[in-house]
Parts: structure tokens; C-alpha cells; sequence
């Protein structure tokens, strides 16, 4: 996929999460009843992709290269913001498939490039893992 691609993929992505937001703003559902929805939503697909403890490890390890105490936190932040993204989208009516799932997750992952400096390619490695967490979301999203 060229650069130009991948740019266009990702402003799409971008428009329809702020569509998404934007629709939220204006249900017919209150500010409060809709961040409860997406809380909800946020922490039923975080327990859907919850790992066993061991497998946290070696994820944070792969990406972080270590599996300190703020490595850990930073990847519980990243898969936690991705689940608040994916549950906005889906929220406000929007069909999530394995590729805007996809790109969800790079464009959350991109917002954190900066905190990948101690492995080669940790923001790359991390968007993989979360990609392959899509049969997990896809069934936590149809119950």
C-alpha cells in the first residue's frame, strides 16, 4: 500500500470517528446516558480482549522490551483507548469490520509513536497485536 494510500485510509478513518462523535452530540440520548453506553461498551470489549497475565508480559516485553511497571500501564492505556474508539464508533450506529477496526487501531497507535523508543518498530509490532484481537472484538461487539 503506497504512503498516499495509507493517508487516504486514515483521514477516512478520521471522518468517520468524527462523525461518529459528532452523531453522538446530537442523539436523542442524553451527553450522560451516551458516555455511559460508551463505557460500558469500552469495558465489556477490554474484557473481551483481556489476556491472561503471562501473555500481557510477553506482549508488553515484544513491544516495550521490558515488562516494567510503566511499560504496562502504557499498553493497558493504548488497548483501553482503542476499546473507547471502537465503542464511540459503534455507539453512534456505525458497522465496525476487521478493517476499520484496522485502522482504528493505527490511528491510536500513531497517537502514541513517541512512547515506542526502546524497541524497534513497538508501535508496529503493538498495532499487529491488537489486529489480531478482531475475532474477539467482532464477537464481543455482535452479544
Amino acid at each position: 500500500m503506497s504512503k498516499n494510500t495509507g493517508k487516504f485510509f486514515l483521514a477516512g478513518l478520521l471522518g468517520a470517528v468524527t462523525g461518529a462523535i459528532g452523531g453522538l452530540l446530537f442523539a436523542p440520548k442524553s451527553g450522560e446516558e451516551t458516555r455511559e453506553d460508551i463505557l460500558k461498551l469500552a469495558n465489556k470489549l477490554v474484557k473481551a480482549v483481556k489476556t491472561e497475565v503471562e501473555d500481557t508480559e510477553d506482549r508488553v516485553v515484544e513491544v516495550f522490551g521490558e515488562a516494567t511497571k510503566t511499560a504496562k500501564d502504557k499498553y493497558k492505556e493504548i488497548t483501553g483507548k482503542v476499546m473507547e474508539k471502537v465503542a464511540a464508533v459503534k455507539s453512534a450506529g456505525d458497522e465496525i469490520d476487521k478493517e476499520k477496526y484496522g485502522m482504528i487501531v493505527e490511528d491510536v497507535v500513531s497517537e502514541f509513536k513517541g512512547d515506542f523508543d526502546a524497541t524497534k518498530n513497538g508501535a508496529t509490532k503493538l498495532a499487529n497485536q491488537l489486529k489480531k484481537d478482531w475475532a474477539k472484538i467482532k464477537k464481543a461487539l455482535a452479544a
